[in-house]
């Protein structure tokens, strides 16, 4: 069997199981992803108060993305001989998808931890505290909702969507369950913006995904689809 489709095959098994162990265990211990609508002060006093474990799915999800770009990278190398610029798009989106997530999730392991340390010390002053909320606020809006959610919804559709298309003649089921994720997950976006629904229809889309790259992965693995001859 071809290495790049093992490597990736295997990489498009673990990067999902490791995302949904991360989210799964944020959703039962941190009440995540509600908890990011909740002031910076209950967030921050819930984080200190935390196990390691809570730490552990941040690095998680952190490690999840990260591990999307040699996966996206991986499906663009095996496919682009047929699909050409497709692929190389795809590629693009996928690496794409990976890092600004990565970026999102990467105060959770370096900036947060420090930041509810300090609001929750002993010794500190109410000017401690406000500055400890306006950093976590500043972050949680620049890197959370703007680069890891808005542009990670944007990428990680777009991502899913040209995977949809290049597997479309061999593996249409899929590549339809594919569209409809991309969609849900883009829908996203509009969250911000006040549209009734539309963070329902992305949490929903995102309970999904890792099911589906995890058969995407398996499929990979078993089969080459048509779009990848060169792997036979």
């Amino acid at each position: 069997m071809n290495s790049t489709r093992t490597t990736t095959g295997i990489l498009l098994i673990a990067v999902p199981l490791i995302f949904a162990a991360g989210f799964s265990g944020l959703q039962a211990s941190f009440g995540y992803p509600d908890i990011l609508r909740h002031p910076a002060a209950d967030v921050l006093t819930r984080f200190a108060a935390a196990g390691v474990d809570v730490h552990l799915y941040w690095y998680a999800m952190f490690a999840a993305a990260l591990g999307l770009i040699p996966a996206s990278l991986g499906l663009g190398v095996l496919s682009f001989r047929t699909s050409g610029m497709l692929a190389a798009a795809v590629a693009g989106f996928g690496l794409l998808a990976g890092l600004v997530q990565a970026l999102g999730l990467l105060r959770w392991v370096m900036l947060v931890p420090g930041l509810s340390a300090t609001y929750v010390a002993t010794g500190a002053s109410d000017l401690d505290r406000a500055l400890a909320i306006a950093m976590f606020d500043a972050a949680n809006h620049y890197l959370g909702m703007g680069v890891g959610e808005h542009l990670g919804y944007f990428f990680t559709g777009l991502w899913t969507a040209g995977v949809a298309i290049l597997i479309w003649s061999s593996w249409r089921p899929l590549a339809v369950v594919g569209l409809g994720l991309a969609l849900g997950i883009v829908v996203g976006m509009l969250e911000p913006f006040g549209v009734a629904g539309a963070g329902t229809i992305n949490a929903i889309s995102f309970s999904g995904w890792p099911l589906w790259a995890l058969t995407l992965g398996i499929m990979l693995l078993r089969r080459a689809p048509a779009a990848l001859p060169q792997m036979a």
